[in-house]
Parts: C-alpha cells; sequence; structure tokens
C-alpha cells in the first residue's frame, strides 16, 4: 500500500475520506481500517511526539480520575462485517486477523458447515462456513450487487486455545459501542441466527447482529465431533 505524504500538520484525510469520512479512500479497501494506514501512524507518531501545552497533561489527569468506571467498562469493540445480507459483529477480543482469501482444502468424509482446512501463515486452521450455521446460507440474493461494496475476506478468530476461520463478503471494520445500545433480537430474525445473537446493534443504517462467541465457539465444537 503506498503512503500518501502529511502536507500539512491538520492532515485528517481519516475524518473526510477514511472510515470517519466518506469512505472513498482508495487506499481503505486493501487497508480494511484506517488504523492499518502508514499515513494515520505517521500522524500519530507526529502528535506523540510533539511537545505538550501547558496544563494538558494535569487537565487530562483530571478527566480520567472522573470517568465512571461503569461507564469506561461499558464500552465493547466488534468487527462489523456481512455475510451475504446480513450484517453482523464479532467481538475484537477473539479477532486474530482478518486476510484475503485462501485456498480451503477439504477433509475427505467432511461437509456442510466445516468446509475445510485453510492455512494461515504456516499454521493449519479449521474453517467453517458461518453463513450455514446461522441459517443465512442461500439468503444472499443479493450477494453479486454486494460484491461490488467490498472484498471477501477471512476471519481468523480463537478463543482460549480453539481457532477458527470464518470467509465473510465484506468487513466494514471495528466500532465500539455500550451494552446499552444493543435492542432485543426480533421474531423475525432466523431461530438459528437468533440463538448466537446477543442484540441488535444500529450501525449505519444498518440492523447488526451481535454475535456471542462462546455459544458460537461451543456449537461449533459440538458440530465437528
Amino acid at each position: 500500500m503506498t503512503s500518501l505524504p502529511l502536507a500539512a500538520p491538520q492532515v485528517d484525510c481519516w475524518n473526510r475520506i477514511g472510515v470517519w469520512g466518506d469512505r472513498s479512500c482508495p487506499e481503505l479497501l486493501p487497508a480494511v481500517h484506517c488504523h492499518n494506514c502508514p499515513v494515520f501512524a505517521a500522524a500519530g507518531r507526529k502528535f506523540l511526539d510533539a511537545p505538550s501545552p501547558p496544563g494538558y497533561l494535569e487537565d487530562w489527569a483530571e478527566r480520567l480520575a472522573a470517568l465512571p468506571e461503569a461507564a469506561a467498562g461499558d464500552l465493547q469493540s466488534v468487527l462489523i462485517f456481512r455475510l451475504a445480507d446480513e450484517w453482523l459483529a464479532m467481538p475484537v477480543a477473539v479477532l486474530v486477523e482478518v486476510t484475503s482469501p485462501r485456498p480451503v482444502h477439504r477433509i475427505p468424509y467432511r461437509g456442510g458447515m466445516l468446509a475445510g482446512l485453510v492455512n494461515i501463515r504456516g499454521e493449519l486452521h479449521l474453517c467453517a462456513r458461518l453463513d450455514q450455521l446461522l441459517g443465512i446460507a442461500g439468503k444472499g440474493g443479493n450477494r453479486e450487487a454486494n460484491s461490488s461494496k467490498g472484498q471477501p475476506r477471512m476471519l481468523v478468530v480463537r478463543r482460549e486455545q480453539e481457532a477458527w476461520v470464518f470467509p465473510v463478503d465484506e468487513v466494514a471494520g471495528v466500532t465500539r459501542f455500550a451494552a446499552s445500545e444493543l435492542s432485543s433480537v426480533p421474531p423475525t430474525l432466523g431461530r438459528a441466527a437468533a440463538r448466537f445473537a446477543r442484540g441488535l446493534y444500529a450501525w449505519n443504517e444498518h440492523a447488526v447482529g451481535c454475535l456471542d462467541d462462546a455459544r458460537l465457539f461451543d456449537s461449533l465444537r459440538a458440530r465437528i465431533r
């Protein structure tokens, strides 16, 4: 990915054409998020290297000391992605990496939800069809139209010592929300998907199903026995 020069100290392309702007930056698709861009990193280093104004550190020390513990601990970070026409969110705590699609090697006499094995940086991981597990397989009537909005990716997730790879149709990026912002799962949502969702989160005019990673991993483990 090419690096754009920082023309001025106040350059903030991430707010104009990046994830916090209109998302028109040509570097956003391969980078997934502005946090991965060298321009953002360079701006961060320049900011950190700059001397603090008088009273700055003292002011922030007071603000952080007054921050309610409950409010700080209530925020949750998730990765938002798309499967067919459904937008979902995975806790960042279990996310290892987002990578480009890799060849999936089929396991003899196994199929269905278990797609096969994927080599990620020299390590083999089980690859599962998350759309089948969630009961949204075959609901991608607009899959071809949606394909122009983003590139397919693979999510590598790990919980304790258990790792999985999930192919997804698009990755939007990371966001944070408070647990109080979650709404209950409507009865119109598929029975399988509702079983794995902690609730719905409103994001960019989409209703995002926030997945419960504990239930997800437990079900995957049970399905491959």
